[in-house]
């Protein structure tokens, strides 16, 4: 999965082009009353812009946001090395403007009172559109995204996904409380799985098929690499992320019950409920119960669920896939 990469600030500075950011970034950081022990080291990879700055206790400064606008604004002078489009209007799954499709997320739609139900697929018409009540989430806007649309099935309205070299998930803004209805039931079919995926490796960590859960959750929580992480993510997306994020996969080579971690983040992690090719074609249904899953995938309770989705990728093997996903619900039994 790299849905979540460059937002997290893994787009790669050409060559001495990091200079700036990091004289910019130092600027805005001597705000702290305390600069000397704010700066230590914190783990990343080579090329991550916003990591690699060193930057711990962050909350010392007055305005740890600082940073990242002035950082966010050098890497805009240089242009797309960074990313495209450092801000710009909102794009929905098959590349329209925001402006020209209802169905596109924004701040005032998502500010608005969750539905304690999962908007359906089945109940909405085979037109080929994102469906009422779901909304794409593009991270990076210099990749191909991930066309969703609804399409019959056997006789019912369904949701289609299909990537090609492309990152997009899909969502759907709930209210759910798991101690009144902690069982989640969705099913999927997976047209053909790339056998070469493998969502515990950063570079093969695409898929075919994903159903998520965010959750809400104290944010003072949160290490000093997940807080430097959500801050890149919102300065980039507009968009502050969940405070942990649970993925159901199906993963072609890892056993069922396989946890994985995002390599970025300890708050996202993976689940597989699927595994192996032997059920390419066919409908596959499952019945999660949400909370015990994320006491153990976690080790901690959870909060209340924000937001459900799917999420189906390929950017990293450049490969092709579909998946048909019927129907999410939380039931109570």
């Amino acid at each position: 999965m790299r849905g979540a990469d460059a937002v997290g600030g893994k787009a790669t500075a050409a060559r001495g082009e990091a200079g700036p950011i990091l004289a910019v970034a130092g600027q805005a950081l001597s705000c702290c009353d305390d600069f000397g022990r704010a700066v230590t080291s914190v783990t990343a990879r080579p090329g991550t812009i916003g990591p690699m700055l060193g930057l711990a206790r962050l909350p010392l400064c007055p305005d740890r946001r600082l940073w990242l606008r002035a950082a966010g604004a050098a890497g805009c002078a240089w242009g797309s090395a960074l990313m495209s489009g450092c801000a710009g209007t909102p794009r929905s799954a098959d590349g329209a403007d925001a402006a020209d499709t209802p169905s596109v997320a924004t701040p005032e739609t998502l500010h608005t009172a969750r539905p304690v139900e999962v908007a359906s697929f089945s109940g909405a018409p085979a037109d080929g559109r994102i469906p009422r009540g779901w909304y794409p989430y593009i991270a990076r806007r210099d990749k191909g995204t991930t066309r969703y649309q609804t399409v019959e099935d056997a006789g019912r309205t369904v949701l289609q996904a299909r990537a090609s070299s492309s990152s997009t998930a899909l969502f759907c803004p709930v209210d759910v409380d798991l101690a009144a209805t902690p069982w989640l039931e969705f099913e999927w079919k997976v047209g053909r799985l790339d056998r070469r995926t493998n969502i515990s490796v950063d570079e093969l960590d695409d898929s075919a098929s994903r159903v998520f859960v965010a959750f809400d959750g104290d944010s003072n929580r949160l290490s000093l690499r997940d807080l430097i992480f959500f801050e890149q993510v919102e300065f980039f997306t507009g968009r502050r992320l969940p405070y942990a994020t649970l993925m159901y996969a199906w993963d072609p080579t890892l056993p069922v019950g396989t946890i994985a971690h995002y390599p970025r983040s300890g708050r996202i992690r993976y689940l597989v409920v699927e595994s192996g090719p032997g059920h390419e074609g066919v409908w596959m249904p499952y019945r999660r119960d949400v909370r015990a899953d994320y006491e153990h995938v976690f080790g901690e309770a959870p909060g209340r669920v924000l937001s459900v989705g799917v999420f189906t990728d390929s950017d990293d093997l450049k490969a092709t896939v579909e998946t048909l996903y019927g129907d999410l619900a939380f039931k109570n039994e």
